[in-house]
């Protein structure tokens, strides 16, 4: 049987019979798959640390059904920085479990696949602050999944967004309010408008908060999975 090779970010795995492991993968190329290996729990196993959770690997793969088999696997990156940080660790989870939640088995994506590799190396960098990494990740997740969040004008007047000006967040209507239109409950912090531009790639400023944008994009991924993700509902316990 034909192997083939794919590059793969490790979702999660189980124990299957002795000393097996069935693994949860997304691929580049053939999107969420699951894959066994065959004895990779003996004693003195090398591919049990390149299977680790959270690695990025190219992996070869035999089989056609469900569960495809894994036949050698080399570590492409382990993000070692975020398994030694407890905040970036659980970032890193809140992403895995919105991903296992919403793709679906063999649903190819490859922009899904880039969006969470780019904000795992990005997350793994000390310069990026895990909570302008994980809106960056909901912000364009909610965007490539068609939840449009007019965040570029008020969704009333269409006037472009003017850092100038105060605005409010309209949750029903799904977008910003300028002061001029309408007032609502949830007037934004003034250098949330800058941190809005930077994350879509128009400014380069320090001056940001991301406080406001956090309440936002968590409320719609809340809708999205059906509940408040676990990972960050304990990260939340414990910063209380």
């Amino acid at each position: 049987m034909k192997s083939r090779n794919v590059d793969a970010l490790i979702l999660k795995s189980i124990n299957f019979k002795d000393s097996d492991k069935i693994y949860t993968l997304l691929t580049k190329e053939l999107g969420k798959i699951s894959g066994k290996a065959k004895g990779i729990r003996k004693i003195g196993s090398k591919r049990l640390s390149s299977l680790d959770t959270l690695n990025y690997v190219r992996i070869g793969i035999v089989g056609d059904g469900d569960i495809k088999t894994i036949t050698e696997a080399k570590l492409i990156h382990s993000f070692s920085n975020i398994k030694k940080d407890f905040d970036k660790l659980n970032s890193a989870y809140y992403f895995i479990e919105i991903l296992n939640k919403i793709v679906q088995e063999s649903d190819e994506d490859s922009e899904i696949f880039n969006l969470i590799s780019k904000c795992l190396k990005r997350l793994d960098e000390v310069k990026y602050s895990d909570t302008r990494v994980e809106n960056y990740f909901e912000f364009k997740l909610l965007e490539h999944l068609g939840y449009t969040l007019q965040l570029e004008r008020c969704i009333d007047c269409s006037e472009v967004l003017n850092t100038e000006r105060s605005y409010f967040f309209d949750y029903e209507g799904g977008g910003l309010v300028c002061s001029n239109c309408k007032e609502t409950t949830f007037r934004l912090k003034p250098d949330t408008l800058n941190s809005i531009l930077y994350l879509k790639g128009f400014y380069q400023g320090n001056d940001l908060e991301f406080s406001d944008l956090d309440q936002i994009f968590k409320y719609y991924i809340n809708d999205l999975i059906g509940g408040v993700s676990k990972a960050k509902k304990y990260l939340d316990v414990r910063n209380s």
